[in-house]
């Protein structure tokens, strides 16, 4: 597939030139060696044959994600000690508070909700982070409180999401939801212990976290589609070691020949899910190709327009015409791709089959090896039929409808609030969005989780 804009640094623009050069030597003295590939390779790279061996070993241990000696990479920021099951709690935590108390509520009374409901140990500043992140802002109303709001966007795409999701399962169509997460082989079980749940969960600072790629419907995990390797970048973020060579190779090998047919193909907001074929041009393109992709759209322009001009005819429709490689892919075999709406992990019933791996690995891991997670995770997917998936799909559809009864009392409330003219200012509210505000009620740092 080609990529298009690709910046290359300078060490990738030398391996091209020593690539380019021996290309030329072959052109004019003719080939040879053909089937000696590795050391053709070293040669037109400039570099030995056993870098080679090493590089390609590297491939197919890490599925095609390379990593740079010494380089340092940038490390998430810390929010709290929550998963993604948990900030989808917290939502709807919002959403009830709608609902049942009748008001839009403040951080101090989720605080309190929260540390009941799942024993949430962060500060009241730690909360408001999170709130942030799940896409709600405070908003001043004229009587100068602060309140609560989900932003419109959000809403929007959640209940264009679940009309489709209604529509889908009124065709009786097969609707499979897919995920990728982790498993950190330093969560185990100490030698000898029993197996109560205060002998799990001891930590030990090495191990490589194993990567899980999965595909279930209401009837069990897919056949033949889990796919687990090592991690090999660390960031904080497992996400990094997956982009979308490897997401599309799974794809094709592993998840399309194993669908239902008709499947409708439930994905997240990683990046890799979202890479596009057929992008719009940057404000750096030529003009006759800002030109070209307006054409191309039916969107009329004057020819006298300058660049400034053409690129904001582009960015204002834009968003229209974006088209999804994966949704492209699907399509080829006759399968369709719902996305996810932002921030919103709790719609994805493998969410729960994760924590339901994680919490089995935990319990019997009783050594730290890689290879010993990786047997686990394929023992826990075949244990789990099809009666626990249809009982965690019928708690996402109970969600779903959570959401539709709250989106009509929330437009109630809102109707019923003055917030003032153009305050789109993303206010605090109750809390500060400080460096150090990641700790519990005695001022101990939260891990994080990710």
């Amino acid at each position: 597939m080609p990529r298009i804009n690709k910046v290359l640094n300078s060490q990738a623009k030398k391996l091209v030139y020593h690539v380019n050069c021996y290309m030329r030597k072959e052109a004019e003295q003719g080939t040879r060696n053909l089937k000696q590939v590795q050391k053709r390779t070293a040669e037109a790279t400039n570099t030995s044959v056993a870098t080679v061996k090493r590089i390609l070993k590297e491939s197919n241990e890490f599925l095609y994600v390379f990593r740079t000696p010494g380089k340092k990479r940038p490390r998430a920021k810390p929010v709290t000690g929550v998963d993604n099951f948990d900030q989808g709690v917290i939502k709807r935590c919002i959403h009830n508070f709608h609902i049942t108390e009748r008001e839009l509520p403040n951080v101090a009374k989720l605080r309190r909700k929260l540390q009941q409901d799942i024993h949430f140990q962060g500060s009241e500043r730690s909360l408001g982070r999170i709130i942030k992140s799940l896409g709600f802002k405070f908003k001043n109303t004229e009587n100068n409180k602060q309140v609560l709001i989900e932003s419109s966007n959000i809403r929007l795409k959640r209940i264009e999401y679940l009309k489709r999701m209604s529509q889908y399962r009124h065709e009786g169509r097969p609707i499979v939801y897919t995920d990728e997460s982790y498993v950190d082989p330093s969560h185990l079980t100490p030698k000898g212990s029993d197996e109560s749940p205060k002998g799990i969960k001891k930590p030990i600072p090495k191990g490589q976290r194993v990567i899980i790629i999965h595909a279930a419907s209401e009837t069990g995990f897919i056949p033949n589609a889990l796919l687990t390797f090592k991690e090999v970048i660390k960031t904080g973020d497992y996400r990094d070691n997956i982009n979308f060579d490897t997401y599309e190779k799974w794809l094709r090998t592993q998840l399309i020949p194993n669908l239902p047919s008709n499947s409708v193909v439930v994905v997240d907001n990683a990046p890799y899910h979202n890479e596009q074929y057929d992008p719009a041009p940057t404000s750096d393109a030529k003009k006759s190709e800002l030109q070209a992709w307006l054409t191309d759209k039916g969107i009329e322009f004057s020819e006298d327009m300058l660049k400034p001009e053409l690129y904001n005819l582009v960015k204002s429709n834009k968003d229209k015409y974006k088209k999804f490689s994966v949704d492209r892919l699907l399509a080829e075999y006759n399968h369709e791709v719902i996305h996810l709406p932002p921030y919103h992990p709790d719609l994805n019933p493998i969410e729960m089959a994760w924590a339901a791996i994680k919490e089995y690995i935990s319990r019997y891991n009783v050594t730290c090896p890689t290879k010993g997670v990786t047997e686990l995770i394929k023992e826990t997917v075949e244990l789990m039929g099809a009666s626990e998936w249809s009982m965690f799909c019928e708690k996402v559809r109970s969600i779903e409808e959570e959401y539709k009864r709250s989106d009509y009392v929330i437009d109630s409330l809102t109707e019923e609030l003055i917030i003032r003219v153009n305050d789109d200012s993303d206010s605090d509210g109750d809390f500060s969005d400080s460096d150090d505000d990641d700790s519990d009620d005695n001022g101990n740092p939260i891990a994080s989780t990710y």
